[in-house]
């Protein structure tokens, strides 16, 4: 604070000198002797300012627990890996020109990464043709459910 205030008088005085000496012969070495102090000033303000300069230790953030991230990873794998299931059925379902009207798939991921799709949760005016298109697609073992007959 002290450096910012020294160049703040400096250059006060560099104002006010030039106010005196304004039309004057020593206005240009009255000038040139305050610019010389300025510019020490200011340099040592500078060189205090690297000196006293230092960053934050950071080591007392060290995290080693991921557990918490690796099951959000996890479940976020599970969701988009049902949007996209859900998405892939839905086109093949209008394809074979079967009204559809939404499906949703659950999935889940086990510890080695491979993907079960446990139920598929459909709305379907013909959920019979629906359901065998799914079986064909996924297996004999995927649950396939009728929205508008369950009950929440």
């Amino acid at each position: 604070m002290e450096s910012v205030k020294s160049v703040c008088y400096v250059s006060a005085g560099i104002y006010l000198l030039r106010l005196i000496t304004d039309g004057t012969r020593l206005k240009a070495q009255a000038a040139f002797i305050l610019k010389l102090v300025f510019a020490v000033v200011f340099a040592s303000a500078v060189i205090k300012g690297c000196r006293e300069f230092s960053l934050p230790e950071i080591g007392g953030y060290e995290v080693s627990d991921y557990s918490a991230a690796a099951e959000v990873y996890r479940n976020e794998v599970a969701h988009k890996a049902a949007d996209n299931i859900s998405d892939i059925l839905y086109s093949q379902l209008k394809a074979a020109g079967i009204d559809i009207k939404e499906i949703k798939t659950e999935v889940n991921i086990s510890e080695d990464g491979s993907i079960d799709i446990s139920r598929v949760i459909i709305s379907s005016a013909d959920p019979a043709a629906a359901e065998e298109l799914i079986r064909k697609s996924l297996g004999q073992e995927t649950e396939v459910i009728n929205g508008t007959d369950r009950k929440s």
